[in-house]
């Protein structure tokens, strides 16, 4: 079901059904977000339900007792994370009466979802323990593969599925496309409506860009940042100042929003390219949960891909990498390994990318079952017995004398182990606090050492000293669908209708060809419909770009071809570095197409490939010392056929429209008259920028004015089409310029 549909109420209503205390019993629902579990209780509990949770915020002795509370029916529902369930914790679990077994955010059990948990792959088991309960799994985003991955991990594969359909129809899906980070920052501002806004940036450099130029045009009072390297009490300031409404506007990374249940979030936009369609999908489901119309706007940058590649590459390591981190903690000859990411990135070569890269690493581990994350209250301390005889005695020895026997009786002299607080508690019936007092009074006897658990993160190694065995081929295919997934947020760029785009990739089958109201259904963007004969034009334009294709390839070494948005910058001419370090602007092909844009012809490359003319194949090469994976392209031998004008029958969605391929000017106008054009228009830009006391791109771009100097508009509806220039450009500004441009083609 979709975000804000109602999901909770699918466990929340049998819960209480199911659990009477007439009839006993308790349902257990995992949910991976602290933050949510805790509004759930909060909520339920007004509504006088018995209602509680277990995680890491509790104390040992609060957890202890929660628990025995459950096993006495005090509770009807209980939050449980995934991580807790230890084979103790389950153990202990099990001697309740399970009447339910909720999984919330339910696409987190799927390798293939986009935020897969490995604490997750447990549940499984963990529901065949517990005496296979009656069992619901929820999620708004999971595609028909993934679904089958979720049942497939439970173990529950005939399963009933309830797909109640992925649409909003409440959220008005848009995308504008920019041509840099200058033009986003210009932009943004507009953007932002009267109510709560959210703005999502891939990076924390983004997040205090976009928040710097917000302030500037909005004042400092009404914006606020979050990220994670913000100190946790900052962090809670913002969202709570969020919910109030103190700071209606928030940008933020992805991680704002999980748990953050806002219903009147008014408008929501992607300053960068999201990873995945499923991410895409929920973040914007964060607006308009009260039903009310609410708009999602994507700033759209094809290179804003480069940034989602790095962060792939980077989750998906080279196998010789994820050997390295595993020899170093072998290397400790603990089973509990704690050492900083810091420390462990050490290893791995200088431009991996530091710390992300070795919890990549862990991450791979762990996912292959070869560690398990110790969680905070797990960590564990370190003992080293002194082989002296103990002599205790008194009622405040007591707890000394148990810790003590307990630990005699799991070491040999003068071994250092390591020991957890917490386990002891449990296992002698004691409080932390207890076991710790008695391991500092046997430290101050002489009897041990004792070195506190670290604050550093750990790891539990599940087959220490084992071989690693890895499948590279499978982690490449793995690193390979993350790619795809990838594509596909940037064709969504490119769809004529968004919603119809959005509801297809979920395997939802509209009842209607177009919804009418995103951006690309108001702006009559071409939709798909079917393969056509070229005409001679559209023919001209596919014969060049394969051509170019072609020469490219014909670089020695590089046969399986270049990416996508290297051939759309040799055709329209960019003196890109990656363009100049392959000497490809001496191509005949190069500057070929320059009355294009790099989208333009970056579309047309995408349904050549989709009529089979070329083909995408995904590559693993070193660059710089690194192992990346991209998708390049290379004719197929239709494409060869149709380049040579002998494919009589070739058919394709030529994408550009009649209006883009027959009205652009082939013949450009002199480069002298063209410069001079351009330095009129700069200096009306700095005009206007004066006069409104701002810097000039939020006037309008660079690339704004060079397209106005081609298409040379003098009506305000062809001055809608320069590039960068919308409603709202075109009310401060599109006057004073259609004036400027009047002026000089009267005076030409």
């Amino acid at each position: 079901m979709p975000t804000g549909a109602g999901k909770s109420l699918c466990y929340q209503l049998p819960a209480v059904a199911l659990t009477t205390r007439s009839q006993g019993g308790v349902a257990v629902v995992v949910s991976p977000l602290i933050a949510l579990m805790k509004d759930q209780v909060e909520g339920l509990v007004r509504r006088g339900v018995r209602a509680t949770l277990i995680n890491s915020t509790l104390t040992v002795e609060a957890r202890r007792a929660r628990l025995r509370e459950v096993q006495e029916g005090e509770w009807e529902i209980v939050f449980v994370a995934p991580e807790r369930f230890t084979p103790a914790f389950v153990d202990r679990l099990r001697l309740a009466k399970v009447a339910l077994l909720a999984l919330d955010e339910a696409h987190c059990l799927s390798q293939w979802g986009h935020d897969f948990r490995p604490d997750y792959l447990r549940l499984g088991q963990v529901r065949e323990d517990l005496g296979c309960p009656r069992t619901v799994a929820l999620t708004a985003t999971a595609t028909p593969e993934v679904q089958e991955d979720i049942l497939r991990a439970l173990r529950i594969p005939g399963a009933r599925r309830f797909v109640t359909g992925f649409d909003r129809p409440n959220l008005r899906l848009e995308v504008v496309s920019v041509s840099g980070p200058r033009e986003k920052d210009s932009v943004l501002a507009s953007l932002v409506g009267s109510g709560s806004t959210l703005v999502y940036a891939a990076t924390r450099k983004n997040v205090e860009r976009a928040t710097d130029a917000l302030k500037t045009a909005l004042g400092s009072k009404r914006v606020a940042m979050y990220h994670a390297g913000l100190e946790m009490d900052e962090r809670s300031r913002v969202q709570d100042a969020f919910m109030s409404g103190d700071a209606p506007v928030v940008v933020a990374t992805n991680a704002f929003g999980m748990g953050v249940d806002k219903s009147n979030v008014r408008t929501i936009v992607h300053y960068d390219l999201p990873g995945t369609i499923e991410a895409y999908y929920q973040e914007i489901g964060r607006a308009g949960r009260d039903g009310e119309r609410s708009r999602v706007v994507l700033l759209y940058r094809e290179e804003d891909r480069r940034t989602q590649e790095f962060f792939v590459n980077l989750a998906h390591p080279p196998a010789d990498w994820v050997q390295r981190i595993w020899a170093r903690l072998n290397a400790a000859g603990q089973t509990a390994v704690f050492i900083t990411l810091e420390e462990l990135s050490a290893v791995l070569p200088d431009d991996a990318g530091g710390e992300r890269a070795a919890g990549s690493c862990v991450y791979v581990l762990q996912r292959e079952g070869y560690v398990r994350r110790i969680a905070p209250t797990e960590r564990a301390g370190h003992v080293q017995l002194t082989g002296k005889v103990a002599t205790l005695r008194g009622t405040d020895d007591n707890h000394r004398k148990h810790v003590f026997d307990w630990l005699k009786s799991r070491s040999e002299a003068a071994e250092v182990f390591g020991v957890w607080p917490d386990r002891i508690a449990e296992e002698l019936d004691l409080s932390r606090e207890q076991v710790t007092l008695a391991l500092r009074g046997l430290e101050q006897r002489g009897l041990l050492t004792y070195t506190a658990p670290e604050r550093a993160g750990g790891v539990e190694l599940l087959r220490p000293g084992e071989a690693l065995a890895l499948d590279e081929k499978k982690m490449k295919a793995r690193r390979g669908r993350e790619m795809t997934k990838l594509q596909k947020m940037v064709d969504y760029g490119h769809a004529g209708c968004r919603r119809r785009y959005l509801l297809e990739y979920f395997g939802d089958k509209p009842p209607w060809e177009r919804c009418g109201d995103c951006d690309g259904c108001r702006e009559g963007r071409k939709m798909a419909t079917g393969p056509q004969p070229l005409a001679a034009d559209e023919e001209t334009v596919v014969r060049k770009v394969l051509s170019c294709v072609a020469r490219m390839a014909a670089r020695p070494g590089h046969a399986d071809g270049f990416k996508p948005d290297l051939v759309a910058k040799v055709l329209i001419g960019s003196q890109d570095p990656a363009v100049t370090a392959f000497g490809f602007e001496r191509l005949s092909t190069f500057g070929i197409l320059g009355q294009f844009t790099q989208r333009e012809v970056e579309s047309v490359l995408g349904e050549l490939e989709r009529a089979g003319a070329t083909e995408r194949t995904l590559l693993t090469r070193p660059v710089k010392g690194v192992e990346r994976t991209f998708a390049v392209i290379r004719l197929t031998p239709l494409g060869v056929e149709v380049m040579a004008q002998k494919a009589a029958d070739f058919r394709m969605n030529f994408p550009l429209g009649q209006k883009t391929v027959r009205n652009r000017p082939e013949v450009r106008a002199p480069v002298g008259v063209r410069r001079d054009l351009l330095v009129h228009l700069k200096e009306v830009r700095g005009e206007l920028a004066r006069a409104a006391d701002v810097p000039a791109y939020v006037v309008a771009a660079d690339r704004t004015l060079a397209d106005m100097v081609e298409k040379r508009p003098v009506t305000r509806a062809s001055m809608m089409a320069v590039h960068g220039m919308g409603e709202r450009q075109f009310a401060k500004y599109g006057a004073s310029f259609l004036d400027a441009l009047r002026s000089w083609a009267d005076g030409a």
